[in-house]
């Protein structure tokens, strides 16, 4: 335990080094400034927007991010010669980006209550960006593993919002046919949306149970077959050994 508090120091102490934190902050400032222009129905629509961006785009960017600057700081050398344990140092990504997640949440939500007194369920939201950040690390973090610099990343990472990304907002826009779009759910933005948008509107319960079993389920497969055993691997391709 204590090994995995320092290491999300060193995290969020790595975020503040390369400044993104204020990139983060910037970011945040944008979006408070659009919504200072919306209202209504608009704005409460607006909002889960914010959260899925900011739990699914930035939560991908900032675990490429960190990861390459790790590269620069020889910091996972150091990693092999420590006590820490793998599980440890990918929890550690988890958590930290959670919290950035949540301070998002609570910068935003207290923003437009100030702004334009806005509340939603912040119950069923704040669970659902956790889940939804969870997912999208793991997916940062392998996305990661396979490229070789930040530029590659940022590939792979367009690829990622082409193929699943892009498909339910073409969906929503009836630029699809519906018997295709059902199956969107399959997607993870796609439930990541219908978890954060369940604070905002009503949605049909099943669809959040659905999402939540399925988000879950496939952080666990993602943490236990795809990124914890490809962690040693990319460790020995980035020391050299």
């Amino acid at each position: 335990m204590a090994n995995l508090a320092t290491l999300v120091r060193g995290e969020f102490d790595r975020l503040n080094k390369y400044n993104l934190f204020k990139a983060n902050f910037v970011i945040l400032l944008l979006w408070v400034f659009l919504a200072w222009f919306l209202e209504g129905d608009v704005l409460r629509q607006f909002i889960p927007f914010i959260f899925l961006m900011d739990s699914i785009m930035m939560t991908i960017l900032l675990v490429g991010a960190t990861l390459f600057y790790e590269k620069k700081e020889h910091t996972i050398n150091s990693v092999m010669v420590s006590p820490v344990t793998e599980n440890e140092y990918l929890l550690s990504k988890i958590i930290a980006n959670v919290l950035n997640s949540l301070i998002t949440v609570a910068f935003i939500s207290a923003a437009v209550y100030l702004l334009k007194g806005v509340t939603y369920q912040y119950l069923l939201v704040v669970p659902a960006v956790a889940l939804v950040t969870v997912v999208h690390t793991l997916i940062g973090i392998r996305l990661s593993y396979s490229a070789k610099d930040f530029t590659s990343l940022l590939i792979n990472y367009m690829v990622y919002i082409f193929v699943f990304f892009l498909p339910p907002v073409f969906g929503q826009f009836g630029l699809l046919d519906r018997t295709v779009a059902r199956f969107f759910i399959l997607l993870p933005p796609e439930a990541s949306g219908i978890l954060i948008g369940s604070g905002f509107s009503a949605i049909e319960p099943w669809k959040i149970l659905l999402s939540y079993v399925y988000l879950a389920l496939l952080s666990l497969l993602l943490f236990r077959f795809v990124v914890k055993p490809q962690f040693m691997a990319y460790v020995m391709r980035e020391t050299g050994v």
